[in-house]
């Protein structure tokens, strides 16, 4: 479409220069006076530079596109650069903060405006995640008082308990997931069960000194029966 048109605007100012120099030729021994390519280049060149011709391509693109305004209108240097600034000073003024307001409350306009947006604000993300000051800020964002009562809010919620209930059904429902729960379990049984070397040494010491202390019992009450069998000897022999 692009070559097309710029086809066209060539032919258009190639056509005009072959007119002029038709009508400003002077007759020479009865023949007409020839215009070489050069000069002719130079003179299209010329007459493309002028304002008369910007603004007859302008109208031509304009009536070629249609009256859909699909078409997209030459715009010099100077114009492009007036339509940045007004753009920019529009966009930031305050007086228009109201109506990106209203603009953004569409549904429409913002899910369009979001998928224009997207790419470019992940790759923002990116970059913002590799500086430390910006993960800085971030933590200490989330550790202030407002955001951690905000998170607890969200988990106390119902809806939120609701979903989460909604997923650990699912899980539980997964074949998979329920193989991989039981043999969890079964690890916890078997690592609760097993006997532990330091449990092993506790019990055996214990067993030595409960030994020690009924033999020590023992032998005090063999003591105790001896003199008494002693006292009955000397009370009787008196």
């Amino acid at each position: 479409m692009k070559f097309k048109q710029a086809l066209y605007c060539l032919s258009l100012a190639a056509m005009t220069a072959l007119l002029l120099s038709g009508c400003g030729s002077e007759p020479s021994g009865g023949g007409g006076q020839q215009m070489n390519y050069k000069d002719m280049k130079s003179m299209v060149i010329d007459i493309l530079k002028t304002e008369d011709a910007q603004k007859a391509l302008q109208e031509s693109q304009v009536g070629a596109s249609g009256s859909s305004g699909s078409g997209m209108k030459l715009l010099s240097m100077q114009d492009a650069e007036n339509v940045k600034t007004a753009v920019r000073e529009t966009l930031t003024s305050p007086e228009y903060d109201k109506v990106i307001k209203s603009m953004m409350a569409d549904t429409r306009f913002a899910g369009e405006f979001a998928k224009a947006v997207n790419k470019q604000n992940k790759e923002i993300h990116k970059e913002l995640m590799k500086d430390p000051t910006y993960q800085k800020e971030l933590i200490g964002a989330m550790k202030t008082p407002e955001m951690n009562k905000m998170i607890l809010e969200v988990l106390m919620s119902g809806q939120y308990r609701k979903q989460v209930m909604t997923i650990m059904q699912d899980s539980m429902s997964n074949p998979l997931f329920r193989v991989e729960m039981l043999d969890l379990l079964k690890k916890a049984v078997q690592e609760e069960l097993r006997v532990k070397p330091e449990e092993k040494v506790s019990t055996k010491s214990g067993g030595g000194e409960e030994d020690k202390n009924s033999g020590e019992n023992g032998g005090d009450e063999e003591s105790s029966e001896e003199s008494g069998g002693e006292e009955n000897e000397e009370s009787s022999s008196t």
